[in-house]
């Protein structure tokens, strides 16, 4: 099913160096109770006290591990990009309004923030003292390298458990969902929820979300699945969706081996029924896009996925 992950645009407005913040959702509510009967309710585990109660409290999407943020005076400082992710991550700044101030190179800039990393994406100060100034700007982010170049060694391996047959249900251009440039080269593959999902191909966990539980095909829920995506060494990345509540095997920053078990499936997020859906993807003019793949068949011969064709592992 379709399935649309981490391309956000964020809009800042500073006045006189006002910069935001970001909430954080909870996501659980845990009730304690003490010895004298007074309630707690809270999003972190207490040490003390008696637990009587835990609720999934639903996130409305993703964790963002990317921003910008205003380092030094509020009349001369430096926007600072800081990318938290396990891998690279490119970006566009551009400045919205500008009121006696002066930035130190042309704006719009594309960039790309390495993994784990940071760098000032420019110098912005008070042009005319003792005048009042302001200024709004707003960056896109996407995932990935521009630059990257998908070199497979060999075949993938199907995501599944080995010694179990499963059926492609939706393939490369499905008209049901996979007529985007995220998902038009992605798979579905039903399964029980519960089901192990493992590495098609080695790579770093760039990132995550394990705390949805609702699936549906309410457009709402397209952005609350969980997922992994994980990151090849030539680039490229792999996005595995739909995963079931907190069954991630790995925290992000893992590197993972081809055919180890990354987390079970699930029907989280836009969904008609569990199901994995599997794509790679690469960053191209700002924009996530799937590429074509092959999975390797029991055999370990290469074949292009199309609908109805059978995924197993020896």
């Amino acid at each position: 099913m379709r399935v649309q992950l981490k391309i956000f645009s964020v809009l800042v407005a500073l006045v006189a160096g006002l910069v935001f913040a970001v909430p954080v959702a909870a996501e659980k509510l845990f009730k304690y109770v003490d010895e004298q009967g007074n309630v707690t309710f809270t999003d972190r585990q207490l040490s003390s006290g008696e637990q009587v109660s835990a609720r999934q409290v639903e996130k409305d999407a993703p964790e963002q591990r990317f921003f910008i943020h205003l380092r030094g005076s509020r009349s001369d400082g430096t926007l600072q990009a800081v990318n938290q992710y396990f891998g690279p991550v490119e970006v566009r700044l551009e400045m919205k309004e500008a009121d006696n101030v002066i930035a130190d190179r042309p704006l719009p800039i594309r960039f790309v923030v390495p993994a784990r990393d940071e760098l000032a994406a420019a110098n912005v100060r008070q042009d005319k003292k003792f005048s009042s100034f302001s200024y709004r700007y707003s960056y896109r982010v996407v995932f990935g390298d521009p630059a990257a170049r998908h070199e497979p060694q060999r075949p993938y391996r199907a995501p599944v458990p080995a010694g179990q047959v499963f059926h492609i249900s939706q393939a490369f251009n499905g008209k049901k969902t996979h007529d985007d440039d995220q998902n038009r080269y992605a798979v579905d593959i039903p399964m029980s929820e519960g089901t192990p999902v493992h590495a098609a191909r080695g790579g770093v966990i760039m990132d995550v979300a394990d705390d949805f539980f609702i699936g549906g095909t309410d457009d709402e829920l397209g952005h609350k699945s969980n997922y992994v995506r994980i990151l090849h060494d030539d680039g490229t990345m792999a996005v595995y969706a739909h995963l079931k509540l907190e069954t991630l095997q790995f925290p992000i920053g893992t590197r993972v081996v081809r055919g180890q078990m990354i987390a079970l499936s699930g029907n989280t997020g836009y969904s008609s029924g569990p199901h994995l859906h599997f794509a790679v993807q690469k960053n191209v003019g700002m924009k996530l896009v799937s590429i074509p793949f092959r999975f390797a068949d029991a055999e370990r011969r290469g074949f292009t996925p199309r609908k109805g064709a059978v995924v197993v592992v020896n």
